[in-house]
């Protein structure tokens, strides 16, 4: 028998180190598998959680800005066929045309009536104030609108005419021009008072006529709003007070409104005279 070969200690450590850094080597590559599997799954995940793809959408419906009816059914038809919709559309953004109303004989009235409920009513116009200008009789002050009157005169120069209707005080000479005044102290059924430096004529124009009225002193053009004019009380107003258009607080006084058309008809029964000028006999 020929002697074993002895064994060499350093070729067994040798190979050990080998097959530790094999093993080692096969468990490095399984972890890198396995990370990067992990990660594949985790970049799924994240790529679900955003949802289906955009191109999966449905597109809302939007409808022309203009067109006839049955052109805009038409488009919105299509538009429906498209998505694979049939009547139904996703709801639309606040502010946007609703989806198009149902289909049958009658959807032009169905679409009219969808768009007038998605039309916002239209805004109230400002209210604007109106002109009128301020009077003075028997210390209360009145109010005719700016424009009915045409200008402001001096009360000079009227004279009397025989066996005119009341309440007219008289006539006087508007530049070249003969005028009829009335005497409002006495349509009103307020007691007659003399003329001074303070008595005004207004000449005003009334069913196409010039006419002037006699005023203790005229005040000024101030704007009203017409819903502060309120009606006058009812249990004032008849068939001889139907010149009141309304009362209004201005400051600290109450002005009556007057209607000029209604003031300058006198009813038949009326009680009141034609005054003489100041001054005049009776």
């Amino acid at each position: 028998m020929s002697p074993r070969p002895p064994r060499r200690r350093g070729g067994a450590r040798e190979a050990g180190r080998a097959g530790e850094a094999g093993r080692a080597g096969q468990a490095g590559q399984t972890g890198q598998a396995g990370q990067a599997d992990q990660a594949g799954r985790g970049g799924r995940r994240r790529t679900g959680d955003q949802g289906p793809p955009a191109a999966a959408a449905r597109p809302p419906l939007r409808l022309p800005s203009s067109g006839l009816a049955h052109e805009i059914l038409a488009a919105v038809e299509a538009q429906q066929a498209a998505s694979g919709m049939e009547t139904a559309a996703p709801p639309a953004p606040a502010g946007t045309p609703a989806a198009a109303p149902a289909l049958g004989p009658a959807r032009i009235y169905s679409f009219a009536d969808s768009l007038a409920r998605q039309q916002a009513p239209p805004a109230a116009p400002a209210e604007r104030p109106e002109s009128w200008v301020t009077f003075e009789l028997a210390g209360e002050l009145y109010a005719l609108p700016v424009a009915c009157i045409q200008e402001i005169q001096r009360a000079r120069g009227i004279t009397r005419v025989p066996h005119a209707p009341p309440p007219v005080r008289g006539i006087t000479n508007l530049r070249g021009r003969v005028l009829v005044v009335v005497d409002l102290r006495l349509r009103l059924g307020l007691p007659p008072a003399d003329d001074d430096e303070r008595s005004r004529i207004l000449v005003v124009s009334s069913r196409e006529r010039s006419l002037g009225l006699l005023v203790d002193a005229a005040h000024q053009v101030v704007g009203l709003l017409p819903s502060r004019i309120e009606p006058p009380p009812a249990d004032l107003v008849d068939e001889r007070s139907a010149y009141l258009a309304g009362v209004v607080q201005l400051a600290d006084h109450l002005v009556i409104a007057l209607d000029i058309d209604q003031l300058l008809l006198v009813p038949e029964d009326a009680e009141t005279q034609s005054q003489p000028e100041a001054g005049a006999p009776p």
